[in-house]
């Protein structure tokens, strides 16, 4: 495995964001008083933060070698971190009160 090591970084950076939100999550189920919301929305945009720094990390790296050179681990990372890229960004926008997602429902 060339990309073993990546992906374990990979990994690893992502691990404290998406535990925040499964801690938060789990805490919102229970109706604890200790406000896990917080913990989703932390993990929501610590999420978008990497994500960010992932897809321009890629663009980069697509303008100085082209997408037929590019390996297959950043191609499936690209779309990795676009997929978790789009729910951080609307906490981003809700975060700075730019949207307001409670008029929507």
């Amino acid at each position: 495995m060339k990309y073993r090591y990546k992906v374990l970084i990979q990994i690893a950076v992502l691990f404290l964001p998406f535990w925040l939100m499964i801690e938060g999550i789990i805490g919102l189920i229970n109706k604890e008083l200790f406000h896990p919301d917080a913990f989703v929305l932390l993990g929501l945009l610590t999420t978008g933060i990497i994500s960010t720094i992932n897809i321009l990390n890629f663009i980069n790296r697509l303008r100085n070698s082209g997408w037929h050179d590019l390996n297959i681990y950043y191609k499936i990372f690209f779309f990795f971190h676009l997929i978790l890229f789009i729910p951080s960004f609307i906490a981003w926008l809700s975060f700075f009160d730019i949207v307001n997602l409670y008029s929507f429902f």
